[in-house]
C-alpha cells in the first residue's frame, strides 16, 4: 500500500455549507439555512470518482454510517444479500477472534508463544520459532514471508507445518513490519487450537450471531492437495457466507471469507462502539483500543501504522481493514463514521486490472468521510 493520495484529480466537495444572514436592523436574529443531507454530496462525489478510477467497474456496494445510522447506501449490479470474498479484511476478523479468545481466557494473552499456542506442531517448531510471541504474529513483525516469497500451500497437506518449517529456515529477521498472509494463517491456527473448533465455527457463535450476521448455510470446505481448484473456486463463489479452510480444517486467517457489505458495516460499528453491540460486550474495549492503535511503523504504506491486523491512520483518528481489489472497512472516530466499500473481482478479470488498488480504495473511503458533517464543538 502506498501513500494515501488520489491519482484521478477529483476534488472532494464538503457536505455541509454554512450560510450566515446579516441583519441590518438592530435586534434581528440570524436564521441559518437548513443543513443539507450529506447523502447528496456523497453520491455526487462517489460517482465522479468511480467514472475515472481504474478498476471501479468491480465496486458492488458503498455504505456510509454516521452515529450508527445509515447515511448512504448504494448497490451497483448487486443486491444487499450478495456476498463476496473480502480478501484481507479477513485478517481483521481473525484478529478479533483472537481478542475474544483472550477475553474468554482461552488464550493467555498476546505474550503467549507459538510453542504454547501450537503444541501439536512441537515437532516442526525450533527453539527460536517456539518463542515467537503472538503479538509479533498479529503485527506482522515475526518475519513470516511476504506473498512473493511464500511457500506453496495449495500443494501442501499441512499448511501450518509448511509455514513453520519455512519460517525456521528464514530466521528471526530484524523485527520490522513485513505483511504476510502466512503469518495471519498461523494466527488462525492459534484460534483453532485455543477454542477447540474451526475459526469459522467460533466466529458464528462468538461474533457473527451476536451481531446479527446471518449464516444460514455455512460453507467451509477444505482445500486438499488433490482438489480440482477450478471446480472448487466456482463452488465457493456460489456459496453465501463462506470461509475456505486448509487440509486441517483451519479457515484461512488471511482471506477467503465471504460476507455481505452490511455484515462488514456491523463489524466496523462494533469497533467504533469499543466492542459493544446493543449493550452487550462482544470483544473487550481494551482489546479494541490495543488492536487499533499504531503499534508498529509500516514500510510501504505512507503515514499508515499497523495494529493487530488493522491499518491505523492516527493523524485522522481512523483505522481500517483493507482487502485486495477494493474492499475497505474504514472507521473514523472523530466523525463517528463507518464506511464500507465492497468489490467483486471476477474470475475472468483481466490480469492488468484487478480492481481498485488498496491505496485508492482507502482514499475513496476517506473522501466519503470528508463529506460527512463535522461534529459539534465541545
Amino acid at each position: 500500500m502506498g501513500a494515501l493520495t488520489f491519482d484521478h484529480g477529483v476534488r472532494w466537495v464538503g457536505a455541509c455549507v454554512a450560510v450566515a444572514v446579516v441583519c441590518a436592523a438592530a435586534g434581528c436574529t440570524a436564521t441559518p439555512a437548513p443543513v443539507p443531507s450529506p447523502s447528496g454530496a456523497i453520491e455526487k462525489d462517489l460517482h465522479a470518482v468511480l467514472e475515472s478510477l481504474n478498476g471501479a467497474e468491480y465496486v458492488r456496494a458503498v455504505l456510509v454510517q454516521q452515529h450508527a445510522q445509515p447515511v448512504y447506501e448504494e448497490y451497483l449490479s448487486a443486491s444487499a444479500e450478495d456476498t463476496w470474498d473480502v480478501y484481507s479484511v479477513t485478517k481483521s476478523v481473525t484478529s478479533t477472534l483472537v481478542g475474544i479468545a483472550i477475553d474468554r481466557g482461552l488464550i493467555s494473552g498476546v505474550d503467549a508463544t507459538l510453542g504454547e499456542l501450537l503444541p501439536d506442531y512441537a515437532g516442526v517448531l525450533t527453539a527460536e520459532t517456539s518463542g515467537i510471541p503472538l503479538s509479533a504474529v498479529l503485527t506482522h513483525t515475526a518475519n513470516f514471508p511476504p506473498d512473493f516469497e511464500a511457500p506453496d500451500l495449495i500443494g501442501s497437506d499441512d499448511w501450518i507445518a509448511t509455514i513453520l518449517e519455512d519460517r525456521a529456515r528464514r530466521g528471526p529477521g530484524d523485527g520490522s513490519f513485513q505483511y504476510s498472509n502466512c503469518g495471519s494463517h498461523v494466527m488462525a491456527a492459534a484460534v483453532a487450537e485455543a477454542v477447540g473448533e474451526s475459526p469459522f465455527a467460533f466466529a458464528r457463535e462468538a461474533l457473527f450471531a451476536p451481531l446479527g450476521i446471518a449464516v444460514d448455510e455455512p460453507w467451509e470446505e477444505r482445500i486438499l492437495p488433490a482438489t480440482d481448484m477450478a471446480a472448487y473456486t466456482l463452488e465457493y463463489e456460489d456459496a453465501e457466507v463462506a470461509w475456505i479452510a486448509d487440509p486441517q480444517g483451519i479457515n484461512s486467517g488471511a482471506g477467503w471469507l465471504r460476507l455481505r457489505p452490511a455484515d462488514l458495516a456491523r463489524i466496523g460499528q462494533l469497533f467504533l462502539d469499543e466492542g459493544e453491540h446493543e449493550g452487550d460486550e462482544i470483544v473487550s474495549s481494551p482489546w479494541v483500543a490495543q488492536a487499533t492503535s499504531p503499534l508498529v511503523a509500516t514500510t510501504d504504506a505512507g503515514s499508515l501504522a499497523y495494529g493487530f491486523q488493522w491499518w491505523v491512520d492516527d493523524a485522522r483518528g481512523e483505522f481500517a481493514a483493507v482487502g485486495f481489489g477494493g474492499t475497505v472497512v474504514l472507521i473514523d472516530r472523530r466523525k463517528e463514521a463507518v464506511i464500507v466499500i465492497a468489490s467483486d473481482i471476477a474470475l475472468d478479470a483481466p490480469p492488468g486490472n484487478p480492481g481498485i488498488t488498496p491505496t485508492a480504495a482507502l482514499a475513496l473511503a476517506q473522501g466519503l468521510v470528508d463529506d460527512l458533517p463535522e461534529p459539534p464543538p465541545d
